[in-house]
């Protein structure tokens, strides 16, 4: 009896072993729509593609790379008038440099020196990156300066101990407009010429007076000895291009203007006198007036002048 029994707790135990070690099975699971087939004999891992950002590697440092990125000139023509200036500016940019020179070199290969412009020297660091810097330099132009082709020459030590080069050019002219020597006679005028008093009575006397001026063309141009035309010159700033070279007046001195009466009625002029202009161009003269009538002033000018006229009304009281 005691045998019997033991053998069914030997099978009981059998039977809950068995039931632990076999597979178990659910109704609710299911199964993986794509499973991950496992890696097959003499295939390798790999780890999904990620992009490179180019993450600075912090155990390595910047190696510098010496360089002067650019030379600007402006203006690329320098134009210099007489009695002014022009300036013209070199704007340079570097990198990774300890030093530039910025010289000037004129048209016959001399240059200038001064221009240095010192950055100092990179700072030590694994961290350091590109090390950028600017300079510029100015030069002013006259008529005195020489015309042609300058050079501005950059020099450039670098961070690596080396020194770098480069030239620009830029052209400086002059504004060589002369004045234009007359080839005819100059033109003349009676200016401001009046017959006073107006109206006169019978037999009183009347002031005739004026101004006989000649022509300036540009740059002050004028006659200075009346015969021919002179040689001298003021300066533009009392004229401008724009009458055809003749736009504008000066004094005309020493000249003999005649006077003429022409009565109210008659187509006929009479001769009254002549009178001489002054230093300044002024003239004045005194004529007894009996008939109402026009006064006229008349130069008749010279080999290089032409001649001019002027008149007034008078009316006469009886």
């Amino acid at each position: 009896m005691v045998k019997r029994a033991a053998t069914t707790l030997v099978a009981v135990a059998m039977g809950a072993t068995a039931l632990a070690t076999a597979p178990a099975y659910a109704d609710t699971v299911a199964p993986t729509p794509s499973p991950t087939p496992s890696p097959t004999a003499g295939d390798t891992f790999r780890k999904p593609h990620k992009p490179d950002f180019h993450k600075p590697d912090f155990h390595k440092p910047y190696k510098a790379d010496p360089r002067i990125i650019s030379v600007d000139v402006d203006p690329n023509v320098v134009v210099v008038s007489k009695g002014r200036s022009a300036r013209v500016t070199a704007r340079v940019t570097t990198k990774d440099v300890q030093s530039v020179d910025i010289d000037l070199w004129g048209p016959q290969g001399h240059g200038d020196h001064g221009g240095d412009h010192w950055f100092g020297k990179q700072k030590s660091g694994h961290n350091d990156g590109p090390k950028f810097d600017s300079a510029s330099r100015s030069w002013s132009f006259d008529w005195s300066d020489r015309a042609g082709t300058y050079k501005v020459h950059v020099e450039a030590i670098g961070l690596d101990g080396k020194k770098y080069t480069t030239d620009r050019s830029f052209t400086v002219k002059r504004n060589e407009w002369h004045a234009p020597r007359p080839t005819g006679p100059k033109a003349t005028r009676i200016a401001g010429f009046d017959a006073t008093p107006e109206p006169v009575r019978k037999g009183r006397s009347l002031t005739l007076k004026g101004s006989l001026q000649v022509a300036q063309c540009w740059g002050d141009w004028y006659y200075d000895g009346w015969n021919d035309f002179s040689g001298r010159q003021g300066g533009d700033r009392f004229c401008s291009d724009s009458h055809n070279y003749w736009n504008n007046w000066h004094w005309l001195g020493s000249q003999n203007v005649k006077v003429y009466f022409q009565p109210s009625g008659s187509h006929k002029w009479q001769y009254v006198g002549t009178v001489k202009t002054a230093g300044d161009g002024d003239f004045a003269t005194k004529v007894r007036a009996f008939r109402s009538g026009t006064w006229a002033v008349r130069f008749d000018g010279t080999r290089g002048l032409k001649g001019s006229q002027a008149t007034d009304y008078v009316k006469v009281w009886h």
